[in-house]
């Protein structure tokens, strides 16, 4: 999809602040209203914008650690990968999980509460995910930089 220096405007002022009114992204980006409109709900239709979320405060929800979990899977066979995956996508504190190259096949990003939660999540539940050979987690110990918004520029 084609994006011209409206475009990019519209989705850099929906990053800063996604319940901006139409009229203030209209007024960002030097355009009406109405065009703005109809350029957002492209950009929706067409999958470049797919949705609106709130940034939580995962400490201030009760959780106080973050890792990152590195896992492989014993084979690479369908029945193994589908298994795992469904386990993964079932997960609650797994808010993210990426199939990696190099010596792992899975990168999963998980939320606790403390670590005795991680040892449960990590032991008695993505070990156990059958297929699964080995895991190695990684404790955040501060986040120096996370954005949500992508460059357009």
């Amino acid at each position: 999809m084609q994006l011209d220096e409206f475009d990019r405007g519209i989705i850099a002022a929906l990053q800063d602040d996604a319940r901006m009114p139409v009229a203030q992204v209209a007024e960002r980006v030097a355009l009406s209203a109405t065009p703005v409109s109809r350029r957002i709900k492209r950009l929706e239709d067409e999958g470049v914008i797919r949705g609106y979320a709130p940034v939580l405060d995962a400490r201030l929800l009760g959780f106080e650690l973050e890792a990152y979990v590195l896992i492989n899977l014993v084979a690479h066979v369908d029945e193994n990968i589908a298994r795992f995956e469904q386990a993964i996508a079932e997960n609650p504190h797994v808010i993210a999980c990426h199939a990696v190259t190099g010596d792992m096949d899975y990168l999963v990003r998980v939320m606790a509460r403390n670590v005795e939660h991680l040892s449960q999540i990590t032991l008695r539940t993505l070990l156990r995910i059958p297929g699964v050979r080995d895991v190695k987690s990684i404790i955040v110990l501060e986040t120096i930089k996370e954005k949500r918004s992508l460059p357009v520029a």
